[in-house]
């Protein structure tokens, strides 16, 4: 989930550096694998494509991709930091360090492109996904994945008026310290405009909530991101110590329902002929 060493002077806030990193990728893997790996699968990944990651992470969806595309296929997993990122030994799969918005793109065609909570952190993702676009094969599809922040907030009624009220204070500030870095957590809202803009037909999009019982897998995205971030958060008095410890409680308890935002998942295929 990291493709660019940032574009506002400032370093990647989540960056993969951090001994969080193991947590919050655990967390994606648990709350949001299943959901791509089903969209993947219906715009038909088989035996024989090239695909490229960007952002690829802990690698969990290239290995996957990988075995569905078989010795006859290929697939290129970036990030800039590929510390995290292993092949098990799948002679298909390729690993780069590759910046998406300062490097060139990626040599040759391919019949997918697939982005999960990259393209929002950059300033030029519009000029990146015209990029992305010119390296598709005619048919090949682009698919990004980023967080909406419609739906950011802790939505299930039942939880303890203090609870919820804790939580969805800190999701509050964590998005908003996230703008103030560059991303946009409206952006994927417009992404079906976006991909019909850059050429792309077939355009199709849907969301994905992810709920979650504190101290299950999923829960480790927040507690591993709060874990990272939470001083900084508390240093800027953008909110207290309590808060941040109560936030953390929650996460661990079985009783507490909470939910990441709201993932939608777009995507768009390259024409087969010019026009």
């Amino acid at each position: 989930m990291t493709a660019s060493s940032g574009e506002t002077g400032q370093e990647y806030w989540l960056d993969n550096e951090a001994r969080q990193t193991s947590g919050r990728f655990s967390g994606l893997e648990a709350g949001l694998d299943e959901n791509t790996k089903a969209r993947l699968s219906d715009l038909g990944v088989a035996a024989g494509w090239r695909c490229w990651e960007i952002g690829a992470g802990s690698g969990s969806i290239a290995r996957w991709m990988a075995e569905r595309v078989g010795v006859r296929g290929y697939v290129l997993a970036t990030d800039i930091d590929t510390r995290w990122l292993q092949g098990n030994g799948l002679s298909q799969l390729e690993v780069q360090r590759h910046d998406v918005v300062a490097d060139p793109v990626a040599q040759g065609e391919f019949d997918l492109i697939y982005a999960r909570l990259v393209l929002s952190w950059l300033p030029t993702r519009d000029t990146v996904i015209s990029r992305l676009v010119a390296v598709l094969k005619p048919g090949g599809w682009l698919v990004v994945e980023d967080f909406d922040s419609v739906l950011h907030r802790c939505l299930d009624p039942l939880n303890d008026d203090d609870d919820k009220r804790v939580f969805d204070k800190v999701t509050d500030v964590f998005t908003q310290a996230l703008h103030r870095r560059g991303g946009d957590t409206t952006w994927a809202r417009t992404l079906p405009h976006r991909l019909a803009s850059a050429g792309l037909e077939d355009v199709g999009a849907a969301g994905h909530l992810t709920i979650h019982h504190g101290g299950s897998a999923a829960a480790q995205l927040w507690i591993a991101n709060i874990d990272q971030v939470g001083d900084g958060l508390i240093q800027a008095g953008l909110i207290t110590t309590a808060e941040r410890d109560t936030f953390r409680r929650l996460l661990h308890d079985p009783s507490f329902v909470g939910n990441y935002p709201l993932l939608i998942t777009a995507w768009g295929k390259k024409p087969n002929s010019p026009g």
